[in-house]
């Protein structure tokens, strides 16, 4: 069947320098695999191919603010684009909630929807913002949209509004199918798919871009290394406070903290680490900044155990990453959890199963998972599904 997928995504095309997170990922693998198979016709709507759109420099360091106005920006501007188009010939795939077009309008006019959920915004807000002291499916109750300042729009509204108009939802995982289904009771179970994402990283060309680097670690060495933007959900203080307590069986501990300060709270939060590891004295820590093709891959093959201590994850693909390179993985329970999965707010607990993994000699390589991704066959089928015979979208 020949139609057109238009695909708003607000972090796609952006330089791989910048630490935009698991959306870009995604957005960046879907189009490179989508490009290949050419499963249909496939444009992307992205700031970098919208003229009309004033694209700034470092997406990741503006203020809520500035983020909330360049999500602004970035909605007319694909409503617009969209709205030239037949939507009885394309579908709308939307990677985002917030930065995504006006579901409403779009839904009104007849265009099929479909919308990734990287982040459940409204979880998101409820538990990093009011402390989890409301449960989400509270504050989605609350409709009076025109009340609240626009930052605030952008979650409740924009969320509201995503899950009534588009015809599927897609999730990298089933809790957060579920926690959805709480806040929007109404919305069709049917409506919301479960679609993770695996290993969406370019592995081919980072492995052979990996020969060009070298890590500076002994050979017996105990390298335990993290992988996220520095943000305080990411929760990589956890990890500093339990490094006291482990024991490396008189083997010296290196720490590779890999990433880069992003959004609203990512420059305080970084100094506060580099704090908190000038006063570690049993692990070498280092920070080696945002880290992207050759030099992920060899501090991934070098890695003998990955952390992945984050308050919260939709999926994880850090962690899919990590179990490819044949890291064995320690995270919290979050919805991304693998490996043995701890709770990693308390230090013990987490310095307990690192001492384990060192004492068993079994930190070197587990196999090489994950090798490939198949979700961008998945997505596709959906979408010329999505084509071919629509779901009604939930009205309420």
């Amino acid at each position: 069947m020949n139609f057109e997928v238009l695909y708003s995504a607000a972090h796609a095309e952006f330089s791989d320098t910048e630490p935009l997170g698991g959306g870009k990922a995604v957005a960046d693998y879907l189009i490179r695999e989508w490009r290949k198979s050419e499963p249909f016709e496939l444009t992307v709507l992205s700031p970098s191919s919208l003229v009309c759109l004033e694209l700034p420099k470092q997406l990741a360091e503006l203020s809520e603010r500035q983020y909330a106005r360049f999500c602004r920006q970035f909605e007319y501007a694909t409503t617009d684009k969209i709205l030239k188009r037949d939507p009885q010939r394309c579908v709308v795939l939307s990677n985002d909630i917030s930065e995504g077009p006006d579901f409403g309008t779009l839904g009104k006019r007849g265009y099929k929807i479909v919308t990734i959920f990287h982040v459940d915004v409204v979880e998101y807000f409820t538990r990093f913002y009011v402390s989890s002291l409301i449960r989400p499916e509270t504050t989605a109750r609350f409709r009076w949209f025109r009340l609240m300042p626009d930052v605030l729009r952008l979650v409740f509204e924009k969320q509201y509004e995503c899950v009534r108009y588009s015809a599927r939802i897609v999730v990298p995982s089933a809790p957060m199918r579920e926690v959805i289904l709480r806040c929007y009771p109404w919305c069709p179970p049917e409506n919301i798919v479960v679609l993770p994402w695996g290993n969406v990283a370019e592995q081919d060309s980072a492995r052979a871009a990996a020969t060009r680097y070298q890590v500076d670690v002994a050979d017996d060495e105990i390298v335990i290394m993290t992988l996220s933007r520095l943000s305080p959900e990411k929760g990589i203080e956890r990890l500093l406070a339990a490094l006291p307590r482990v024991d490396a069986h008189a083997r010296k501990l290196r720490v590779f903290i890999c990433g880069a300060p992003a959004y609203m709270k990512g420059r305080a939060y970084e100094r506060k680490l580099r704090r908190l590891a000038a006063k570690v004295r049993t692990a070498e820590v280092e920070f080696t900044g945002h880290v992207i093709g050759g030099k992920k891959a060899v501090l991934l093959q070098r890695a003998d155990i990955f952390v992945s201590p984050s308050k919260h994850e939709s999926y994880g693909l850090t962690i899919a990453e990590a179990l490819a390179a044949g890291c064995r993985v320690i995270s919290h329970h979050h919805y991304g959890a693998e490996g043995t999965v701890v709770d990693c707010s308390r230090p013990k607990a987490l310095a307990a199963a690192i001492s384990a993994m060192i004492a068993d000699g079994r930190t070197k390589k587990t196999g090489d998972a994950a090798r490939r991704s198949p979700a961008a066959e998945r997505l596709a089928a959906l979408l010329v599904a999505t084509m071919e015979c629509p779901v009604p979208p939930a009205r309420r």
